[in-house]
C-alpha cells in the first residue's frame, strides 16, 4: 500500500486514525494507562501487518519472526552480561544475513555462475528460482532499526522491552516502516507505554502529512517526467541542455520525494501520538558536504555516525585512521542504497570529498560562500548522476553529454515535451524557493511581532492557512484518482 494512493489517503489511514483516537481518548480516565496504551499499541500492531500483508503478503510472517528472535535477543544480552557480546553478535549477524540475503545475493551470484552450478547440480537442485529473489519492502530501515535497538541495549543506552508487542508496534509500525526515518527505540519508548495527543498537536500532524503528500505529487512526481525521459534518452542522443534540465529536475525530485515522504511520516506518527525524528534540514543551502550530510537522510547519517564511525575509532586513532574510517562508513552508506556497483560508487564520492574537506579545511573556509554554496550544489547534482545511472557507461555517457558532447536527435522530442509544460516549470521554481528555509523565516517573523499583530489577523492567518492546506489535499487528490501516482523513490531501498 503505497502513501500516495487513493486506498491509503481516503480509506487506511482515516480508519486507523478514527480508532486510534476514540480509544485513546476513551482510555483517558482509567488507572492503568500503560496496559491499555500496550492494548493500543497491538492496535498500531494490526494495522500495520495489514498496512505490510497488503503490498508483500508472503513476507510479514518472516519479519514477524525476525520481530520475535530480535525481541528475545535482547534479553539475552539484558540478561546474560558476562555473554552479552556473543548475543549481540548473533542478533547482528542473523539481521545484516537477513539483508544481505535479499538484498544483495544477486549482486555476487552471476547468472553465468547459475548456470555453471545447474550443469553440475541434479535437476531437483536447480539454483533458476532460488536466486530470483524479490526484496521485501523496506527491509533497509527494518534491519538497522533492529540493531541499533540490540546495539543500545548492549551499551545500556535502553532497557529491553519486557512486553513483545510493545517492541513489535515499534519495529513495524506502518509511517515509518517501508522508508524511514529510521527512528530509535530510546526515542519513543516513553511514548510507547504513555503518550499524549491533543487536537492542536493532531492539527499539526495532519498539516504536515498533507505538506508531505503535496511534495510528492505536485513537484516529485512533476519533475520526474522530466528526469526520467532525460535518462532514458539514448545513448548519443542527448544534448547538453536536455542532460542539465534531466539533472537539475532530479535532483530536486529525490529532494521532495524523500522528504515528502519523510513528513508524511513525522505527521502521521504526530497523529498517533509519536515524535518520529526529522529527516532533512534545507540540504541544499549546505556549506560543505558534511553539512550536506548533517542536513540530509539525518537519521541514517546519524546511524552510521554512532553505529559504524564511532565504532570504527572515529576521530580518536589519528587523521589517517580518520579518513580511511570516513571512506568505509561512506562506501557502506553507498551499499546500503542498494546492490549496485553504482551504488558503492556513490559512497566512495562523497568519502572522497569529505577527505579532502578534512585535509584542507582552511581552503574551504576561506572561499566565498557563493562559491562554496555553488561548490557544494555542484557536488551533489553530479553524484545524482551517478545515483540515478542504470550503469557506470550510462553515468559515463551523462555526464559526457552535459558538457556537449553529442548534438541529439528526436529522442529529445520526449524531453522536450514534458519540460515545456506548464506545470513543470512552475514545480521547478517553487522546488528551488522552498529548498531554501522561507517558511521558518516566516514563522520567525511572525513570532517576533507576536505581541504587535491584532488577535483577529493570528485567526485570519489561520484560516487562511488551513483552507489553503484543505485545497491543497483536495488538489493532490485528483491525480489520486486518475491512478498517475508513482511509488517513493526510497520505497526501493
Amino acid at each position: 500500500m503505497v502513501f500516495s494512493s487513493v486506498i491509503f489517503v481516503l480509506v487506511f489511514l482515516p480508519i486507523v486514525l478514527l480508532c486510534h483516537s476514540l480509544f485513546y481518548f476513551h482510555i483517558q480516565n482509567k488507572r492503568e494507562k500503560e496496559f491499555l496504551t500496550s492494548l493500543l499499541n497491538l492496535f498500531l500492531l494490526l494495522s500495520s501487518i495489514f498496512f505490510y500483508a497488503w503490498g508483500e503478503p508472503k513476507f510479514f510472517i518472516l519479519l514477524l519472526l525476525c520481530t520475535y528472535v530480535n525481541f528475545h535477543v535482547a534479553l539475552l544480552i539484558q540478561r546474560e552480561k558476562k555473554e552479552a557480546k556473543f548475543f549481540l553478535s548473533i542478533g547482528v549477524v542473523i539481521n545484516l544475513g537477513l539483508l544481505s540475503y535479499f538484498k544483495y545475493a544477486m549482486l555476487f551470484i552471476s547468472p553465468e555462475m547459475i548456470t555453471a552450478l545447474n550443469t553440475v547440480l541434479p535437476q531437483s537442485l536447480n539454483l533458476k528460482g532460488t536466486f530470483n529473489i524479490a526484496l521485501p519492502l523496506g527491509i533497509s530501515f527494518y534491519t538497522f532499526q533492529a540493531m541499533s535497538y540490540l546495539i543500545d541495549v548492549y551499551r545500556n543506552k535502553v532497557t529491553a522491552s519486557q512486553r513483545f508487542i510493545d517492541f513489535a508496534c515499534y519495529l513495524h509500525m506502518f509511517p515509518q516502516l517501508v522508508a524511514g526515518p529510521i527512528v530509535r527505540y530510546a526515542q519513543i519508548v516513553e511514548e510507547l507505554k504513555v503518550r499524549a495527543l491533543s487536537i492542536n498537536r493532531f492539527i499539526d500532524g495532519s498539516s504536515r502529512f498533507t505538506i508531505g503528500l503535496a511534495k510528492k505529487i505536485l513537484i516529485a512526481d512533476t519533475l520526474g517526467k522530466v528526469a526520467d525521459a532525460a535518462f532514458t534518452v539514448t545513448h548519443g542522443e542527448l544534448t547538453a541542455y536536455g542532460a542539465w534540465v534531466g539533472i537539475i529536475c532530479y535532483t530536486f525530485q529525490i529532494y521532495y520525494d524523500f522528504s515528502g515522504y519523510s513528513d508524511m511520516a513525522i505527521g502521521m506518527g504526530m497523529m498517533l501520538g509519536f515524535s518520529f525524528p526529522e529527516n532533512f534540514n534545507y540540504p541544499y543551502i549546505a556549506s560543505s558536504i558534511q553539512n550536506f550530510w548533517q542536513r540530509w537522510h539525518m537519521s541514517l547519517s546519524n546511524w552510521f555516525k554512532d553505529y559504524l564511525y564511532i565504532s570504527l575509532g572515529g576521530n580518536r586513532k589519528g587523521k589517517s585512521r580518520i579518513y580511511g574510517n570516513l571512506f568505509i562508513v561512506f562506501l557502506l552508506c553507498g551499499f546500503w542504497h542498494g546492490a549496485s556497483w553504482t551504488f558503492m560508487a556513490w559512497g566512495a564520492y562523497y568519502g572522497f570529498f569529505l577527505i579532502l574537506e578534512k585535509i584542507f579545511p582552511a581552503a574551504i573556509e576561506k572561499l566565498p560562500s557563493t562559491i562554496r554554496h555553488f561548490y557544494v550544489f555542484a557536488v551533489i547534482v553530479f553524484g545524482w548522476v551517478l545515483f540515478r545511472s542504470d550503469s557506470f557507461a550510462h553515468a559515463f555517457y551523462y555526464v559526457k553529454s552535459m558538457f556537449g558532447a553529442y548534438h541529439g536527435s528526436f529522442q529529445m522530442n520526449r524531453v522536450w515535451i514534458e519540460w515545456y509544460g506548464h506545470d513543470v516549470t512552475i514545480a521547478l521554481i517553487i522546488a528551488v524557493l522552498f529548498s531554501c528555509p522561507v517558511l521558518p523565516a516566516i514563522k520567525k517573523m511572525i513570532s517576533e511581532k507576536n505581541n504587535k499583530i491584532p488577535k483577529i489577523v493570528f485567526v485570519a492567518i489561520n484560516f487562511i492557512k488551513y483552507s489553503y492546506l484543505l485545497a491543497l489535499l483536495l488538489i493532490c487528490m485528483m491525480p489520486l484518482f486518475g491512478a498517475t501516482y508513482n511509488a517513493f523513490i526510497y520505497f526501493r531501498f
